[in-house]
């Protein structure tokens, strides 16, 4: 196995991966506005989650048996052209019956580009951490910036639905000139196609599972949480683009690092988290809870970076690894905008922000546990 990638493949591929995350990002963000435009609850408005997670989750096991077939640059081909086609539908969508749909198309394609291209950044020990922290920073900054785009132009009143439909096309029709010319990775054999559901396996897509839950609950109802603390719809959306940014800015500091202390890492994640839903939970004031955001955010970051690093250093191989996070952030995707909309509206804001602090201590115990006993010795997981 080779010990690094080249850098030109490693820019490339991130920069798609930053292309992916923009786009996705705005559909994330977007089940926001969908949910005012239907006149939604949260709890209704969350099964596009539920589409977009039982797609992660199926397209995922589908890919382990037929991701191999074709050259790795034809299989992101036909996954971005997915996203792309899942994405005009979605905005072109008169009620539910076609968002739903139109979402879990699109996040399908998600994970056919995605995972392929995670498991050639993963799949290389010398510099699999620097590449997840690299890679899901810059995804993610990307992926913040759309929903600031889709905030800025609805401010002059542009509707969001044409601004997610067209950087679609845009962005889209861009990644298929950018993508590289990949060999065909070799044919698993089918005890390599076979997942070990061993308790190592399954404790990878319960730590992907509860790393992702605190990043999407924090934001996914951010919009409706500075409305009733006083904020203007439209400076609400606005303002709730704003924490992401330093979930991404916390990895890509990380990824400028030659040697990693994952438990120190950690340590520094559950003290800011731990503030940040402490002023969101205590205060009311609009500026405070956004203050409480940021730094929540900033704590949360580095979570999923590591999640997704170790399980690319599964004893099962990366893409299994892979494939085990993205069922747990699947499953997550699905259920934490649910969960914090089902609390919100019955018990408040205060006690959904109280579920993010419970679901940080089990995922500390988890991290834990996964460091000490789910990893090849050969791992990556402490220095690259």
């Amino acid at each position: 196995m080779p010990q690094a990638l080249p850098r030109k493949m490693v820019h490339r591929l991130v920069l798609l991966n930053a292309m992916l995350s923009y786009l996705m990002g705005s559909l994330g963000f977007s089940i926001q506005l969908i949910k005012r435009d239907f006149e939604l609850t949260r709890v209704h408005a969350a099964w596009h989650n539920i589409g977009w997670a039982t797609a992660l989750v199926f397209i995922s096991l589908v890919l382990l048996s037929h991701g191999h077939r074709r050259p790795a640059h034809q299989t992101m081909r036909i996954g971005w052209f997915v996203v792309v086609a899942g994405t005009v539908v979605y905005c072109l969508s008169p009620n539910v019956y076609f968002s739903i749909p139109a979402i879990a198309l699109a996040a399908s394609g998600s994970v056919i580009t995605g995972n392929t291209a995670t498991a050639i950044l993963g799949s290389h020990s010398k510099t699999a951490l620097k590449n997840m922290f690299r890679a899901t920073g810059v995804g993610l900054f990307m992926g913040s910036v759309s929903p600031t785009v889709i905030g800025v132009t609805t401010q002059v009143d542009v509707p969001w639905r044409w601004t997610v439909a067209i950087s679609a096309v845009i962005v889209g029709a861009v990644a298929q000139l950018l993508i590289p010319e990949l060999d065909a990775r070799p044919e698993p054999s089918h005890e390599e196609r076979k997942i070990n559901w061993d308790k190592h396996f399954i404790a990878i897509i319960i730590f992907a599972f509860l790393s992702i839950t605190m990043e999407v609950a924090l934001s996914s109802w951010a919009v409706d949480l500075l409305s009733e603390r006083g904020t203007e719809v439209k400076t609400a959306v606005l303002f709730a683009t704003i924490a992401p940014y330093f979930v991404a800015l916390s990895r890509i500091y990380l990824s400028t690092k030659s040697e990693f202390n994952l438990p120190r890492i950690w340590a520094y994640c559950f003290a800011a988290t731990t503030l940040g839903i402490a002023i969101v939970v205590f205060t009311t004031s609009p500026i405070l809870t956004l203050v409480g955001l940021v730094i929540a955010a900033a704590g949360i970051g580095p979570c999923a970076s590591i999640a997704i690093a170790l399980a690319s250093g599964s004893e099962q191989g990366s893409d299994r690894g892979i494939a085990a996070f993205v069922m747990g952030m699947g499953i997550s995707n699905g259920a934490s905008p649910w969960i914090m909309g089902y609390v919100s509206e019955n018990y408040g804001f205060e006690a959904a922000y109280g579920v993010i602090f419970v679901v940080l201590i089990l995922t500390t115990l988890t991290f834990t546990w996964v460091l000490k006993n789910s990893l090849p010795q050969s791992s990556p997981a402490n220095k690259i």
